[in-house]
């Protein structure tokens, strides 16, 4: 889906609509904007500005609060669209999913069919301002490659055929995966766009890289590493939460700390698992952070454990300073 949190924000208030928005975190100043409008991102405001910053590009910028169940609420209507399609699909996030076809149809211009049934219809059944890019290829990461990579609102295919063509003289940091650091090993090999990382030697960059190197070869060249992943167990769980106001009053963070163990903790408790590890961090007005993770010598699962692991890891820093946000995590 593009610019998905803004879209369903524009759909919902069509005052909104046509006009640059940010979903953030919270409205203060130092709140996060988590999500921008294809309006607000022509004016230079993107994901990750500050709303300070966001007001002095462009002063008039409509500032939302992010509304979790409004969006869940959308995309629980765009998989019942998807399931008439396809059982063969996997949710990758809440705007994201893969579809595996292989079986269901017979050519690319079966599956152009369905990609253009799906769009219509979340549009006339969700809304007609939301639009999603799809991206049709032999394997999963060139899919999500093109959907990454096509014109919003747009039907992307990549073929054998055709992928040398359309990756020549790309960015490396285009292709899903490759971030800044990957980016610079890969110009120490002599390697500054995708269609010359298609073309290097496997070996040499398994010599350079391990397994990594082959990973990031074969999927420029159109070989299957995973297929669809299916109930994913997750690696951890957590929440965070931006302050809305600035207080030393210690009871108050202590009862945020322990509404984000119990919401952590239940999220646990939900999936069945138990944690053998934990994370916190909260960051303190004007002096940094305090906080890390640690192992733990016995799981656990319960609100009270999580928060008394929590508050030690914390505490020091949050009775000296004003803390502005925190995070907690527990993995296995």
């Amino acid at each position: 889906m593009n610019s998905y949190f803004a879209s369903v924000e524009q759909q919902a208030n069509p005052f909104y609509r046509g006009k640059p928005l940010g979903v953030c975190a919270t409205k203060t100043s130092h709140g996060c904007i988590i999500a921008s409008s294809k309006e607000a991102k022509k004016v230079g405001i993107k994901t990750g500005c500050r709303v300070d910053e966001a007001l002095v590009i462009y002063p008039n910028v409509i500032l939302v609060e992010v509304d979790p169940p409004k969006y869940r609420s959308c995309t629980e209507k765009i998989m019942r669209i998807i399931r008439d399609y396809c059982d063969d699909i996997e949710l990758y996030s809440i705007d994201e999913a893969f579809l595996d076809l292989t079986g269901y149809i017979k050519n690319y211009e079966e599956v152009i069919t369905i990609a253009k049934k799906i769009q219509t219809r979340i549009t006339h059944e969700v809304g007609d301002w939301l639009t999603c890019s799809m991206g049709i290829a032999p394997t999963r990461w060139l899919a999500k490659f093109a959907s990454d990579t096509a014109d919003k609102g747009s039907i992307l295919i990549l073929t054998k055929e055709n992928l040398s063509s359309y990756i020549k003289d790309m960015p490396l940091t285009d292709a899903w995966g490759i971030a800044d650091a990957t980016e610079s090993r890969l110009n120490a090999l002599g390697i500054n766009t995708l269609d010359e990382l298609a073309r290097y030697p496997v070996i040499n960059l398994m010599e350079s890289l391990g397994i990594r190197g082959y990973e990031l070869w074969a999927n420029l060249n159109a070989i299957e590493m995973r297929g669809l992943e299916r109930a994913r167990t997750p690696k951890s769980v957590g929440h965070s939460h931006v302050l809305r106001k600035r207080t030393r009053d210690i009871f108050f963070h202590k009862s945020i700390v322990m509404r984000l163990a119990e919401r952590t903790g239940k999220r646990l408790r939900d999936l069945g698992l138990e944690a053998w590890g934990i994370y916190a961090h909260a960051s303190l007005n004007k002096f940094g952070s305090v906080g890390g993770s640690k192992k733990i010598s016995e799981p656990i699962t319960s609100t009270r454990a999580i928060y008394s692991y929590v508050w030690q890891m914390l505490e020091s820093g949050i009775t000296r300073h004003t803390a502005t946000y925190y995070a907690i995590g527990l993995f296995r």
